[in-house]
C-alpha cells in the first residue's frame, strides 16, 4: 500500500510542472493581439421597472379665511403610477482614465437613458396630507414624455 501511494505521489510531482508548460507565440500571433484598458458595462434590456409614490400632496394649515367657512387645514395631491417601462437604459458605459495634457481625469461615457411611458394620477382633496378618503377631483394621465440625456461624466481633482 505504501508503495502505490508513493508512486501516486511522484507521478502527482510528474504531471504538475507539464501542465503550466507555455506555448511560444509568433511576431505575427502578436501584431493581431490589441489591449485596452478600461470597463465597459452594458444596460441591453435594462428596464427600472413600475413606479408608484403612494402620496403626494400639498396642504395649506389655515384654510382659505375669507372663503366662508372652508377655514380649517386642507389638502390636494395625488397617487402616482408609471408604467412598467417609463425608465429603460441601454448601450454601454464606459469607464476609463484619461489626460488632457494639463489634468488626468476619470471619464464614465454614460449608457443612453430613457424616460418615456405614461404617468397617472389620482387627484384627491383631504382634509390629511394622507389624502385618505374618496373626495377624487379627477384622473390626470400623460404619455408621450421623452427624454434621452447622453453624454459623459468626467471627474478630476482640482
Amino acid at each position: 500500500m505504501k508503495k502505490v501511494l508513493l508512486c501516486l505521489f511522484i507521478v502527482m510531482f510528474m504531471v504538475v510542472p507539464m501542465s503550466f508548460a507555455k506555448t511560444v507565440i509568433s511576431e505575427k500571433d502578436l501584431q493581431e493581439v490589441t489591449a485596452q484598458e478600461g470597463v465597459t458595462i452594458n444596460f441591453d434590456c435594462f428596464t427600472v421597472g413600475a413606479i408608484s409614490i403612494a402620496v403626494q400632496s400639498w396642504g395649506d394649515s389655515d384654510g382659505c379665511t375669507a372663503c366662508g367657512g372652508y377655514s380649517t387645514v386642507g389638502w390636494v395631491g395625488a397617487s402616482v403610477t408609471m408604467s412598467s417601462n417609463f425608465v429603460t437604459m441601454s448601450g454601454n458605459m464606459t469607464i476609463d482614465v484619461g489626460s488632457s495634457g494639463t489634468r488626468t481625469a476619470l471619464i464614465i461615457g454614460l449608457p443612453t437613458l430613457n424616460l418615456a411611458g405614461s404617468v397617472t394620477q389620482v387627484v384627491k382633496l383631504s382634509t390629511n396630507p394622507t389624502l385618505p378618503g374618496t373626495q377624487i377631483l379627477g384622473t390626470s394621465f400623460m404619455s408621450g414624455l421623452s427624454v434621452a440625456p447622453t453624454g459623459q461624466l468626467i471627474i478630476f481633482a482640482h
